[in-house]
């Protein structure tokens, strides 16, 4: 379990009940680290850097801002070190720049490469090294993408015998549902190469329960196959207040034909691992996994800026 505890049902409704804090308010740190001011700042998807060293408290991570300006940072290197302030710098874009990265993984085996995903569900493999941020290839429609849906969460998976998977989600806002999809990927030189889409479910949690909650903020999954999802709350005010929660949202397995399986949970089988609520006012929007289930959430949080928090998965 997550340190914050799996909540029961009666204490979850009592945690729930108060009252938020008055936009702009202050809001305690609780361990969070600010890596990042103001409405440009924010973190909108998180991946750890492959092959560095992870502990409590320890991590290098790539995170990609959902910015659109034409000198507005895309991707920033983070350096988290225990009782030290994060060591974050902002990297430059080679080439045309995108708009509103909303989510990041890393490619499986290979140390630098990463897939970012836009709001519009163009995914871009991109390169981290010497500094700098490099496109391979052009920007690659998702599987099934429609301009009126809006995707915020994207993962790698790599199975035993060696293939890696794609699991990607709409938002869903409210009554509407998110839709979570999974396929084969290879990812090449010339972008990201999709398979045909083997699952499709629709998803929607409990918790935030407003009206403004995106069901799926972010997701990845575990090396077991566990997918583990984000969910926020935001009201369109850039001071909040907001509120987020993390869960075990299901599986995702490999069938005999190598087809990927995806089981999500209903919604009333969910139960949050880490609940924050409008006192916290936290928009979680990036989440990270390392091997022993050390978790690092990250925050889009508008005009108070980006965090990032540690966790733990399985204690």
């Amino acid at each position: 379990m997550i340190r914050n505890a799996v909540i029961a049902s009666a204490a979850l409704c009592a945690f729930l009940a108060g009252a938020p804090p008055a936009a702009g308010a202050p809001v305690p740190s609780d361990d969070w680290q600010r890596i990042g001011s103001g409405v440009l700042g924010g973190v909108s998807g998180m991946a750890l850097v492959e092959g560095a060293p992870v502990g409590e408290g320890l991590a290098d991570a790539v995170a990609v801002r959902d910015n659109s300006g034409d000198h507005e940072s895309r991707v920033a290197a983070l350096r988290l070190r225990p009782g030290r302030a994060p060591a974050v710098t902002e990297l430059p874009w080679l080439g045309v720049l995108p708009a509103d990265l909303e989510a990041l993984d890393a490619v499986p085996g290979r140390a630098g490469h990463y897939i970012a995903v836009t709001g519009g569900g163009d995914a871009y493999h991109i390169v981290v090294a010497d500094g700098w941020v490099t496109v391979r290839g052009g920007p690659v429609a998702l599987p099934g993408r429609h301009d009126e849906d809006g995707y915020g969460s994207f993962a790698l998976h790599r199975d035993g015998s060696g293939r890696t998977f794609a699991v990607w989600a709409t938002r869903g806002s409210g009554p509407r549902e998110a839709v979570v999809s999974a396929s084969s990927v290879r990812v090449g030189d010339r972008g990201p190469e999709f398979g045909t889409v083997t699952a499709r479910q629709v998803f929607s949690v409990p918790f935030p329960n407003e009206d403004e909650v995106r069901h799926v903020s972010d997701l990845k999954v575990l090396a077991d196959g566990t997918v583990m999802a984000s969910s926020a709350s935001d009201p369109g005010a850039d001071g909040g207040p907001f509120a987020s929660a993390v869960y075990d949202a299901g599986r995702l397995t490999v069938n005999a034909a190598h087809d990927a399986v995806l089981r999500v949970k209903p919604r009333n089988d969910l139960v949050p691992f880490a609940v924050f609520t409008k006192r916290d006012n936290r928009k979680i929007e990036a989440i990270a996994f390392a091997p022993g289930r050390q978790a690092v959430w990250g925050t889009d949080d508008e005009n108070d800026g980006g965090s990032v928090k540690f966790d733990a998965v399985g204690r």
